[in-house]
Order: structure tokens, then C-alpha cells, then sequence
């Protein structure tokens, strides 16, 4: 089973490498991560012709 990040551990690990390596800490755009975030769940569950001719071929 595929397991996804969720938002929060993303704004975990952008805090982390922050600390780490420096930078602008914040979010520009906090609906576009989000989006961004759900993106790859809506591709499995919405595009399952791409799925099944592959399962098939």
C-alpha cells in the first residue's frame, strides 16, 4: 500500500531543512502545497483508465 505524506510532515521537514541548512522559513502559498499534497491521491483515484490499460497490456 502506498502511503503519502501528510501536510504536516511536509511543514515538518521544510522547518527541518530550514534549520539545517538556512533559508526564508514560511509558506508562500499555503492553499497551493495543499494542493500540491493531494495531487498524487486524486491521480490514483480519478485516472483509473491510465491504471487499467497498464494492468492489461
Amino acid at each position: 500500500m502506498i502511503r503519502y505524506l501528510s501536510l504536516l510532515e511536509i511543514l515538518d521537514l521544510h522547518r527541518q531543512i530550514i534549520n539545517q541548512s538556512g533559508g526564508t522559513s514560511g509558506i508562500r502559498d499555503l492553499g497551493a502545497l495543499e494542493s500540491a499534497v493531494a495531487q498524487p491521491r486524486m491521480t490514483l483515484l480519478y485516472n483509473t483508465s491510465e491504471l487499467l490499460l497498464i494492468k492489461t497490456q
